[in-house]
C-alpha cells in the first residue's frame, strides 16, 4: 500500500476487534444411593463398606461444587488486578471514552460497508501486501517513524513495557460492554477481506467471538504511538501517522469498518493520556531512560535490517544495553 493510498484514502478512514465472554457452567453429579438389605450378615457388611467410603466421596464433591459457586466471582477479579501494570479495566469507563458503534440498519453503517466496498474494488497488490505486513505490527513497525531500528535484544525493557501495555488492553477490551457488539464485515456477502477473517480469537486462555468494534490493531497502534511520542516529542506527527497505517490496512482488507478504526483512535488517544499521567508510567520512563538515549544515539544511522549489533561502537546501542540485557 504506497504511501500515497494513505493520503488518498485517508479522509474516508480517518475521519477497532474483540467482545464478549463465553462462560461455561458445570454441573454435579449426585452419588449413587445403595439400598440397604439387612437380610444375612454377609450382605449386611456389603453396603458397609460403600458407607464408609461415602462421606469420603460425596464431602469432597459437595465442598468442590460449593466453593465455584462463590470463587469464580471473586477468583478473576483477584487474579486479573497483579496482571495489570499501567491500565486497571474497573477505573475505566468504555461507554464514557467512545460511543455504541453504528446500528445494523443505520446510515451509518451503511456507508461504512459503501467505503468498504470502494476501497475493495481498487486496491492492488502492492496494497494487499502492505496490509499483510500490518498483521505483524509491534514496536518494529515505528523503525521508521523513528528513523532507529527496534530489537528486543538491544531494548528489552522497552519491548517488556509494551508487551505489558499490550496486556492491559486485552484485559480491558474484554469488559466491553453489550452495547459494543458488532459483526464483522465479511457478514456482508459483497465484502471480501483480503485479510484473513477473525471470527473467534484466544484471549488470556479464554475463547471470545471475534467483535471488530473497537479496532484493537488500530487501537494498540494508537496507544504505542502516543507512549513513544511521550519520550520522543520531535517524532509524534512520524509516529502518529504510522499509526494510521495500521488503522487504515484494516479498513482496506476488509476486516473491520471505518467507523471501527475512528473508535480505536479515539479510545487510544484518551487510554494513552490515562497512562502518561499514571504513577506506573512516570516510574518506568525514569526506569527507560538508558534505553531511550540509545535509540536517539542511533537515529540517523539506522542499520539495515540484516545488519549485526555494532558492539565495537561504543557509542553503538549495544553498550547501554549492557546492564538492562543482563536483568532481563
Amino acid at each position: 500500500m504506497a504511501r500515497s493510498a494513505v493520503v488518498r484514502y485517508g479522509a474516508l478512514m480517518h475521519s477497532i476487534p474483540l467482545a464478549i465472554l463465553l462462560g461455561a457452567a458445570a454441573g454435579c453429579q449426585a452419588p449413587a444411593v445403595v439400598p440397604e438389605q439387612p437380610v444375612t450378615p454377609v450382605v449386611a457388611t456389603t453396603p458397609q463398606q460403600p458407607a464408609r467410603d461415602t462421606p469420603a466421596q460425596v464431602v469432597p464433591s459437595t465442598d468442590a461444587a460449593a466453593e465455584p459457586a462463590t470463587e469464580p466471582a471473586k477468583e478473576p477479579a483477584r487474579s486479573k488486578q497483579p496482571e495489570c501494570r499501567f491500565l486497571f479495566p474497573e477505573s475505566v469507563d468504555l461507554t464514557a471514552l467512545v460511543e455504541a458503534p453504528p446500528k445494523p440498519a443505520s446510515a451509518e453503517h451503511a456507508k461504512d460497508e459503501a467505503i468498504l466496498v470502494w476501497l475493495q474494488d481498487r486496491r492492488t497488490r502492492e496494497d494487499e501486501s502492505r496490509a499483510w505486513r500490518s498483521l505483524s505490527f509491534d514496536l518494529t513497525w515505528f523503525d521508521e517513524a523513528l528513523d532507529a531500528r527496534l530489537d528486543s535484544t538491544w531494548y528489552p525493557l522497552l519491548f517488556k513495557t509494551f508487551n505489558e501495555v499490550r496486556n492491559d488492553l486485552s484485559l480491558l477490551l474484554l469488559d466491553l460492554p453489550d452495547s459494543f457488539k458488532r459483526e464483522r464485515p465479511h457478514a456482508n456477502p459483497a465484502i471480501l477481506p483480503c485479510l484473513p477473517r477473525e471470527d473467534a480469537i484466544t484471549v488470556s486462555g479464554k475463547v471470545t467471538l471475534a467483535n471488530g468494534y473497537p479496532c484493537g490493531p488500530a487501537l494498540r497502534a494508537t496507544v504505542f504511538a502516543a507512549l513513544l511520542a511521550n519520550a520522543f516529542e520531535d517524532r509524534k506527527d512520524a509516529l502518529m501517522e504510522r499509526a494510521r497505517e495500521v488503522g487504515f490496512a484494516r479498513t482496506l482488507g476488509g476486516v473491520n469498518f471505518p467507523s471501527d478504526v475512528r473508535a480505536a483512535e479515539q479510545l487510544g488517544t484518551a487510554l494513552a493520556r490515562q497512562i502518561i499521567a499514571g504513577d506506573a508510567w512516570c516510574k518506568r520512563k525514569v526506569e527507560l531512560q538508558d534505553e531511550f538515549a540509545a535509540i536517539a544515539q542511533q537515529r540517523g544511522r539506522r542499520p539495515k535490517p540484516d545488519e549485526p549489533e555494532p558492539a565495537a561502537d561504543a557509542s553503538a546501542p549495544a553498550k547501554p544495553q549492557a546492564g538492562s540485557g543482563s536483568s532481563k
